[in-house]
């Protein structure tokens, strides 16, 4: 009888809590990916694991450059591994695994990041459990993107973190968990999702003419403005006057916008018609999202050209448009692409 090739899996390290050791300048990533290997042996016997140092950072200092870097290395693994599990930071996490959804095109492998809300260094810390799950996540998972943590693994395109001690650290947000943990045995709901050539690429005919080829580049112009009953219209002249191609505005409820009546309506109108600059509008609730066909400020946002974000999340909002951004400048086709459900990213009617 042949023998049953082991699955060969690699971890990049990047930093973040679950690296941290202590240092009298508070906890800093400090610990390699081999030393978290080592604290789940284990494992050893299921798979291969093999660990790469590919920086060690507070994920709050992660920049559009780090998710190119990892996008890179991630795929590299995929001729080579059946799998990459990414240890990161708990704060930006939602960030890169949003950014890593959209880069990795036609993605032959899981993908899952992980972390922890206290240092593994330390003794009650979640970062041995929470890469154990993640390890045995990624030997059964389908080619995707996903955090796995405490226990649950949830759609890269769907993490919402919600508390900052928490160990159930993140929420699945209006969308199912795709998979748990439970008595050592994963129940499986959801598979996870990869954006793929085809007719779903782009919602025009031919869409060779934006991916000419996998390309993993971001286009770091995005702006995020979070309204306040106090909001004036000149913050929309920093944005007029910057390199930004693209604004993000988080919204009120449904999709209310401050004080459209001095000022804020033009500024908007402004930044769209005059500065080619894309303005999308999603909601501060956590859950739901806009739509701005309810309620008279709604309709006078997309009277304005303000193009809905759903229920996107902020960092995948964000995010989406650094990848649109990357591939085209036409504000038609922009308006179309963040739009488009890629990746169960926007919720179904």
């Amino acid at each position: 009888m042949a023998e049953v090739r082991k699955k060969k899996i690699l971890l990049l390290a990047t930093g973040g809590t679950i690296a941290c050791v202590a240092t009298d300048r508070g906890f800093v990533p400090g610990i390699t990916g081999r030393e978290l290997l080592a604290q789940i042996p284990e494992l050893a016997a299921e798979a291969d694991f093999i660990a790469q140092q590919l920086m060690n950072k507070d994920s709050s200092e992660m920049e559009v450059q780090d998710w190119i870097t990892i996008a890179s290395a991630v795929s590299i693994a995929q001729t080579a591994y059946d799998g990459v599990v990414i240890t990161h930071g708990t704060d930006t996490m939602c960030y890169t695994a949003a950014a890593l959804s959209f880069m990795l095109r036609n993605l032959k492998i899981p993908v899952l990041l992980t972390g922890s809300q206290k240092p593994s260094t330390v003794e009650d810390s979640d970062g041995p459990d929470n890469l154990e799950s993640a390890c045995r996540f990624v030997l059964e998972a389908e080619p995707g993107v996903a955090i796995a943590f405490n226990r649950k693994l949830i759609h890269g395109v769907r993490a919402f973190k919600m508390y900052t001690k928490n160990k159930d650290a993140y929420v699945s947000r209006n969308y199912p968990v795709l998979a748990e943990l439970k008595d050592g045995q994963i129940v499986w709901h959801r598979q996870l999702k990869v954006l793929r050539d085809g007719p779903g690429l782009l919602p025009i005919e031919d869409p060779d003419k934006i991916f000419q080829e996998q390309t993993l580049d971001l286009c770091e112009n995005v702006g995020l403005l979070k309204l306040t009953p106090a909001t004036q219209a000149d913050i929309l002249n920093y944005y007029a006057n910057s390199s930004c191609r693209a604004l993000v505005i988080e919204g009120f409820g449904a999709g209310g916008i401050a004080n459209l009546t001095r000022g804020m309506a033009g500024g908007i109108k402004h930044l769209i018609d005059d500065c080619n600059i894309s303005v999308v509008m999603i909601s501060q609730c956590t859950y739901e999202g806009v739509n701005l066909s309810i309620y008279g400020v709604g309709e006078v946002a997309k009277g304005l050209g303000v193009i809905p974000g759903n229920d996107m999340t902020t960092e995948v909002a964000v995010t989406k448009l650094m990848w649109i951004l990357s591939k085209t400048t036409d504000p038609v086709l922009i308006r179309e692409m963040v739009q488009f459900n890629y990746l169960d990213e926007i919720a179904h009617d």
